[in-house]
Order: C-alpha cells, then structure tokens, then sequence
C-alpha cells in the first residue's frame, strides 16, 4: 500500500489526485502547502481524513508516508526531492526536475544513492497520437528515422493570479523554452527510442505585437547520437494558422515517412520505387493509421504507469535518469540563445 504524502497544492496537483482517484493501492495520508487553505481545500475534496501541513519540512517531520508526491514549484523541488529520497521514501514529481541543472543532476545522483524511484511527469507521452506514432515507427518498415520536424505554434494567453498581476510567463525569460518545450523536447527523445541530444542551436525571437516581455519564439536544431536531427519551432505568440499544444510532427526516415497532426490523425507514406534518374520523388502511398493506444491519457496515464513501475519494483520511462536528458535539451537552447553559438550537450555530462 502507497501511502501519499502531497506536497505542493495548486491546480496541476488536482490532475494527479484525479488520476489517484479510486486506486485501491493508494491512500492519501496528508497535504502539505505553505498556503494553507489550498491544503484544506484539496484535502476536504480528495481525503478528509488525511492531515495538513503548511509547508514541506513539517510533513516530511512528522508524516512517514511512503510516497512522496512532489507538484511544487521547479525551484523548491530539489530541497523536497533529496530529502524525501535520503529518508528512503520514493518520489513522484512535476516537471521540470529543477530550474537549475546542476541541481537536477544531484537530484539524479540522490535517487541512484538511496536506491529509490525518482519518476518525473512527462504527461505528454501518454497521448493516444504519439503512441501510435511510435508503435508505427517500431515496425522498422520505414526505414531508420533521420529528421524529425516539430511545429507548436500558440497564441497562448495565461491568466496570472485572478488579483491583477500578470501571469509570471508573461515576464519570464525565455518563456517557451522553459516552460513548455521540455514536453516537445521529451516527446522527440520517445519517438527517437530516447535517443540522447549531443549538440544543440537555438535562436529565440519576439513578435512586435507579442504580449510577452522576453522571446517568445524559438527555432531550435538538436543533432543525436545517432545522427538524426531534430528541428523545431515552437511559439506562443502566433495568432493565427496555429497547430494544438501538442505540436505537428513529422519523421522522416530512409523508407517513407510519418505524421501526427498533434490531435487525432496519424498516418504514413510509404516511398515508391525509384523509375528512372530526372525526377522528383513522389508523394508515396499514404496510409491512415488507427490509433491503437488503450492506456488512459495524459497525466493519468504517466501515473498508470508509475504506480504499475512501483508495484513491480522496477524502473519506468520517465525516470529521473532518463528524464534529465530531456532537460539538458533546455539548457542547451537556452545557452545558445543567450550565446548565438551552436552548443555541445558533452557525454562527460552523462548522468545515467
């Protein structure tokens, strides 16, 4: 029996107390948030009887649950992550592992130490499109994947706190890269077999009519260790001929490609014999692909498979080790944004 400690009670942290909801394996045992009330609030609709903390070091003193959820914000998780770790308890938490790298790495080094799961939310994995796109690529009928090409462009207008400020992404530097395309970015590891990112180059730009203060743009090219590249253009101030959050994706491979319109569409071309030297190849024959994916979606299904992981005793594909690899990805833009030079992700840099 799990027995969840929450740490950090804002609105993300009701996507995992849904997807908790009805688990016989899990018992929410208290809630722990420097604002109290929002404590209460989730406690009073998910688990009256469990207890509430106004804030992490006192329910990790006096609460010995066995789970720690850990949804606060990226700059608290390091302190919540090591200490629940070094107290032996395991650790579920939301992305990003850490605004700062050095620290995801000892993060990383403290799961390997304890010999405790550290599994990090990459919700948009567990999408029914980007699973059968990459069942459909583990066929190897098309070939070896060479290029992947990524479109994500919003007209994203977040609300702030409801008391008149603006919304922190609104003010943030690079507002896309930190926030949102750790998801692009891990989406395109998963399609690649998590392929690890070994070079990265990233230029950010800001609309004249953009309602953010710093680059809300980014064109961003990744090599990997396999030689397949990676190119992507992710905004959140476009305002019309816009793809859904999940992106547009192509993978373009030796045999033909495939596609994954970001919602419900998945399909494939395959390549036609060559005829004769003198031409332009054709379209290929596209194919429609059903989407075959019977696992619930989003943050439920990241959890499905965490608590299915921990059951067994055994890691899943969101763990921290694997996850930083994403994360480096961020850091890798954003250094060449700030620099204008292309930048190398070093193997010395290996974590896992």
């Amino acid at each position: 029996m799990w027995e969840v400690l929450v740490i950090g009670c804002n609105g993300i942290t009701r996507k995992w107390l849904d997807a908790l909801k009805g688990r016989e394996d899990v018992v929410l045992a208290a809630f722990a948030d420097p604002a109290v009330e929002r404590a209460e609030a989730l406690r009073d609709a998910y688990a009256p009887g469990a207890q509430v903390y106004d804030g992490a070091d006192a329910a990790l003193e006096h609460c010995k649950a066995n789970l720690v959820l850990d949804a606060t914000p990226p700059y608290v998780h390091h302190a919540v992550v090591t200490r629940a770790l070094r107290e032996g308890r395991c650790v579920l938490g939301e992305k990003p592992m850490a605004g700062d790298l050095s620290q995801a790495r000892e993060m990383v080094a403290c799961a390997q130490e304890s010999s405790r799961p550290y599994f990090v939310m990459q919700n948009r994995r567990y999408l029914r499109g980007i699973q059968t796109l990459r069942a459909e690529l583990a066929k190897t009928y098309l070939g070896k994947p060479y290029l992947v090409t990524c479109d994500m462009f919003l007209g994203a207008h977040f609300m702030g706190p409801g008391d008149g400020r603006p919304d922190f992404r609104n003010r943030m530097e690079h507002p896309v890269l930190v926030d949102m395309l750790i998801h692009t970015f891990d989406q395109a590891r998963f399609l690649l077999g998590e392929k690890r990112a070994i070079s990265a180059y990233c230029q950010e730009l800001n609309p004249p009519n953009s309602w953010y203060d710093h680059s809300a743009i980014a064109l961003c090219t990744f090599v990997f260790e396999d030689d397949s590249v990676l190119s992507l253009r992710g905004s959140w101030a476009t305002k019309c001929e816009n793809t859904t959050s999940h992106g547009f994706w192509r993978v373009y491979c030796t045999d033909g490609t495939a596609c994954w319109d970001g919602a419900e569409r998945v399909w494939v071309s395959r390549a036609q014999p060559v005829p004769s030297a003198g031409y332009f190849e054709e379209e290929g024959v596209r194919e429609e692909i059903p989407l075959a994916y019977s696992g619930r979606e989003d943050h439920a299904g990241c959890v499905d498979d965490m608590l299915s992981a921990l059951n067994r005793g055994q890691t899943m594909m969101t763990d921290c080790r694997n996850n930083i690899h994403s994360l480096e990805m961020v850091h890798a833009c954003i250094q060449s944004a700030e620099t204008g030079k292309k930048c190398s992700i070093s193997p010395a840099d290996e974590t896992a």
